[in-house]
């Protein structure tokens, strides 16, 4: 199933998965995406919003650890795929941005939903 996009392209409650210091995290995610689309050849702005990909994802990861979520290892390698992409990128373009977007509207509202039950104690 797609989700569709938001336009303007910002965090809003659909995206709530329950845990506050993740829907904060998404929150930067959906800023850094538009820092990246209005600055396209700032490599900075680039290093940045992959430094805080890992982070995120790391961040979920030792989460489902603790909360023992049951479909950790495949929702980790979803993560490593889309490091992987991303990290292959040499140059920002419409088609990098549209794919960024959907990636993240897609994974929140898809999978990351999925965890919200199980981590919604987590500080």
């Amino acid at each position: 199933m797609s989700f569709s996009i938001p336009e303007p392209f910002s965090y809003n409650d659909s995206f709530d998965v329950g845990v506050d210091s993740i829907n904060e995290q998404h929150k930067r995610l959906f800023d850094l995406i538009n820092n990246v689309d209005s600055n396209r050849s700032d490599a900075a702005a680039v290093k940045e919003l992959l430094d805080y990909v890992v982070f995120h994802f790391k961040h979920e990861e030792d989460a489902f650890d603790r909360f023992n979520f049951a479909d950790k290892v495949s929702h980790k390698k979803t993560h490593d795929d889309f490091v992987a992409q991303a990290s292959a990128v040499k140059e920002i373009n419409d088609d990098v941005i549209a794919f960024v977007k959907s990636w993240l509207v897609n994974h929140i509202m898809g999978s990351d939903m999925q965890y919200g039950e199980t981590l919604r104690g987590m500080k």
